[in-house]
């Protein structure tokens, strides 16, 4: 009897969430005039591709332009805070996001806070 009990249990449970699901789903249309599976199919973007030898080169240069009020934003603070205090922040986020973590948008966030640090490095 028990194995009943749960497993009604879980159909009703099963029916809320398919029911709630629904109740959104038949929002969305209501508000946007179009189903989530479409937006979401519309809003698909292709990866943008890197390029490819001398290219990457070139691209370089113009991406350490970056405006110094970035380059504290990225690492949490205020323009103008200390040096200590760019210190102190980019050791906790490489800490968080170093590649040794395990994901592959751990080496594009190290990338982006070594950039940051190198750019308020250099504007001092």
């Amino acid at each position: 009897m028990p194995k009943r009990k749960r497993k009604a249990e879980m159909e009703d449970a099963t029916a809320i969430v398919m029911g709630f699901a629904n109740l959104v789903d038949a929002l969305f249309v209501r508000y946007t005039g179009k189903t989530m599976a479409n937006l979401l199919k519309e809003s698909a973007q292709r990866p943008r591709e890197l390029p490819q030898g001398d290219q990457q080169e070139k691209a370089s240069p113009a991406e350490s332009d970056m405006p110094l009020e970035w380059a504290y934003s990225i690492l949490g603070l205020k323009p103008g805070a200390p040096l200590e205090d760019v210190k102190k922040n980019y050791r906790n986020l490489s800490r968080a996001f170093h590649s040794d973590k395990g994901s592959v948008m751990n080496d594009e966030a190290m990338k982006l806070l070594n950039r940051a640090f190198e750019r308020i490095a250099k504007g001092r």
